[in-house]
Order: C-alpha cells, then structure tokens, then sequence
C-alpha cells in the first residue's frame, strides 16, 4: 500500500510540474509577479528584474527537490537508488522544456535542465540525511 501511495504521489507531482509548464509566458510572470511584489515591497528591492529571475528559477529548483524526494521514495528499495531518481527527475526535466517549447511566449532552457536536476539531487541527499538521523 506505501509503495503505491509513493508512486501515486510521484505522478501527481508530475503532473503539477506539468501544468505548471502549460501556463503562458503571461500566466508564469504573473505568479512569479505575486511573490515578487510581496518581497520586493516587504524589503524595498528596487531591482526586480533579478527578484523575479531569482524566484522563477528558485521555483524551479524547489519544484524538482520534491518531485527528487518523490522519486526517491519510489526506487530506495533498488541498487542504485540515487542515480535511477536523479535519472527520473533529469529526464522528466527534459520532456518539460521539450514541453515549454510549444506553450506561447515559453522557451526550452538548458539552464532551467540543470537547476532542476540539481534541485532532485538536493532533495534525494537532504531525504537521505534526515533518514540517516531518524535511525
């Protein structure tokens, strides 16, 4: 029953990640818009330009750190654990820009590949570490 439940919430996190990618250029700079408005006037930030590419590609990485925790939590009972979650999570990563490329205003980024791996492996070393001190 946990392993299905682990994998059921792996696909729902895709899937967010996914709709999250359908949004227009629009739809996407108008939520970063809102978290940018309530820090940059919370702190008086007058380069928002950075403040908004800073929490676009913070998104990006928090989105990935779960779906590596997520991932993770499927494969941990296999060899190689580590590398076939990092492996999940940089190929969905790939199929997601392949996927922006079709949405108006959105671009693919290799850029964006790498945080969001790096963003799994994050997740899947901090779920290690956390196991590790929970025994």
């Amino acid at each position: 029953m946990k392993k299905i439940l682990n994998i059921s919430l792996l696909i729902i996190w895709m899937i967010f990640i996914f709709v999250m990618s359908s949004f227009s250029a629009t739809e996407s700079t108008n939520q970063s818009n809102i978290i940018v408005t309530i820090i940059s006037s919370t702190i008086n930030i007058s380069n928002t330009h950075l403040l908004t590419v800073t929490i676009r590609k913070l998104a990006h990485l928090t989105e990935y750190l779960i779906l590596g925790i997520l991932s993770y939590n499927v494969f941990k009972k296999y060899n190689k654990s580590i590398h076939i979650s990092v492996l999940v999570c940089f190929l969905y990563a790939i199929s997601d820009e392949i996927h922006q490329i079709f949405i108006p205003g959105r671009t693919g980024q290799i850029t964006d590949v790498l945080i969001d791996t790096i963003g799994a492996l994050i997740g899947i070393i901090i779920l290690r570490k956390l196991n590790k001190i929970g025994k």
